[in-house]
């Protein structure tokens, strides 16, 4: 199934992204657009947000208003200055496991009514057989940002070496980075692989 305009329209959002579980962490798998997979990656940066609370608790994550909530500190920040003011996220279930998340955003804050709720946790069962296609299955529809941050783990493995430490602690210094000069990760990783940036051997990580 792919998503469009249509049911953006529908659930009343701004924009939407499906992510899928993978080694342990929420991997984008579709964005509606580039300012979507932007936030994501903040969450992916921040390691908090909607979607990573989803997949872990099974169950919907519904913020009106991320002005007054305390939940996500970084990532709020990170998702008011793209003027993104409420975010809603779905686990996608297979029984009991959550295999993903479908996230909607919007710029105004308020509530999601309990229509667009409802076709939102429906839309999210809809996805199950999508995040369980194979993406190597060429006869199947897969979904067209499978790679979205092959070069953050590209990245991950070229520090590791460098600096001689996990492929986790790799990932954590890459983030801690990407923080600290205010930059999304996909550029300073690119930076990474392209050689134009190495992290110091000497970068302590808290």
């Amino acid at each position: 199934m792919r998503l469009t305009d249509d049911h953006i329209a529908l659930l009343g959002v701004d924009g939407m992204t499906v992510s899928a579980t993978a080694n342990r962490t929420a991997e984008l798998a579709w964005s509606s657009d580039e300012a979507s997979a932007r936030l994501d990656d903040e969450q992916f940066t921040f390691g908090e947000g909607p979607v990573i609370d989803a997949i872990d608790t099974g169950a919907p994550v519904l913020c009106s208003s991320l002005d007054v909530t305390g939940r996500w500190p970084g990532f709020t920040a990170a998702a008011l200055k793209r003027d993104v003011h409420a975010v809603f996220a779905f686990p996608v279930m297979l029984g009991a496991i959550s295999i993903g998340a479908l996230m909607c955003h919007r710029r105004a804050a308020g509530s999601m009514d309990k229509a667009a709720v409802t076709t939102a946790l429906a839309l999210a069962d809809s996805l199950t057989p999508a995040l369980l296609t194979n993406p190597d299955d060429s006869e199947a529809e897969v979904w067209s940002q499978q790679l979205h941050r092959a070069e953050i783990h590209q990245a991950a493995g070229f520090i590791s070496v460098y600096l001689d430490v996990s492929l986790v602690e790799a990932l954590s210094r890459l983030r801690a980075h990407a923080l600290s000069q205010e930059r999304p990760i996909v550029e300073v990783a690119r930076d990474v692989v392209a050689r134009r940036l190495k992290l110091p051997r000497d970068l302590h990580h808290s």
